[in-house]
């Protein structure tokens, strides 16, 4: 699921930013975006978004705020390494160096800014208090998101149990229908009446070939389970994706086997829902 939250700490006299972003993710990807300095805490800093999350894309900022910039430094060996080189030119190939003090001041790799000081472990605690606070808008946002997928996974698997109801009503039908069109055509055929139990007999192999009960209770279960995954507070992502499965395997079964275009054209309509249901549930932790 998507969300974004901010927060900041302070080590020393230096105040900083801290920004977390999330999109969806089947899994759980973790991207850093921090200064050199924090390398210290990086195993840290992804352990904590381990903690609260558990599927979505994140990528994590850390930048500093403070009104002070930090004091400008020159790299003296590279700017007389850069003398050198003009010297060389000019003596080697005969090129008039032109290499004054406004030439050198845009050669950027002979300036850095000084950083201030090192991190220790004992500065963690600080950090965390800027990863909490992003991690609680983050984790807000998200929630809000979830709830909106809550009623839109619902919504579809009723419309799920809905067609399901109509492939139920329609079952018995199909059988009486095969039955009488059996008994018409081998009418046709002998050109006088029809031996009862030879009747009996091939509707009792269509029934049996095109059964389609089990898969009905078995999807019917799945249904249940799903909409009680919904109600957790815990992680449930991974066993709606599997779910999703599962339901989609039984309503291919279903499709299979039954010979009625009603039943088959209901079951395409079922298939486009549960899809619909497993793209959302990618977006679900």
């Amino acid at each position: 699921m998507t969300g974004w939250g901010r927060g900041e700490f302070t080590i020393g006299t230096e105040v900083f930013s801290t920004e977390v972003k999330s999109l969806n993710h089947r899994y759980l990807d973790i991207s850093l975006r921090t200064p050199e300095r924090f390398a210290l805490f990086e195993n840290s800093i992804r352990d904590e978004i381990k903690k609260r999350f558990a599927r979505g894309s994140f990528t994590l900022y850390i930048s500093s705020v403070s009104a002070e910039t930090p004091p400008l430094r020159l790299n003296l060996q590279m700017a007389k390494l850069y003398m050198e080189a003009a010297s060389e030119l000019e003596r080697e190939l005969g090129i008039k160096s032109e290499l004054d003090t406004l030439a050198m001041l845009r050669l950027k790799d002979i300036f850095t800014f000084e950083k201030k000081g090192h991190f220790t472990e004992a500065d963690w605690e600080s950090v965390k208090v800027g990863l909490r606070a992003a991690f609680a808008q983050a984790e807000e946002w998200r929630t809000k998101e979830g709830a909106n997928l809550k009623e839109d996974l619902l919504s579809r698997v009723e419309v799920v149990e809905g067609l399901l109801a109509g492939i139920i009503e329609r079952s018995p039908k199909v059988l009486e229908e095969h039955r009488e069109r059996l008994r018409a055509e081998i009418e046709k055929l002998v050109g006088g009446k029809v031996d009862p139990q030879r009747i009996l007999l091939e509707a009792a192999v269509f029934a049996e070939r095109s059964d389609i009960n089990e898969e009905i209770t078995r999807l019917k279960s799945h249904l249940d389970m799903f909409r009680k995954f919904l109600k957790f507070e815990e992680p449930i992502g991974k066993r709606l994706d599997f779910l999703c499965q599962e339901i989609g395997r039984e309503t291919n079964t279903i499709g299979s086997k039954p010979s009625d275009i009603t039943i088959t054209q209901t079951v395409i309509e079922m298939k486009g829902e549960v899809e619909k249901i497993r793209e959302q549930v990618q977006n679900i932790e």
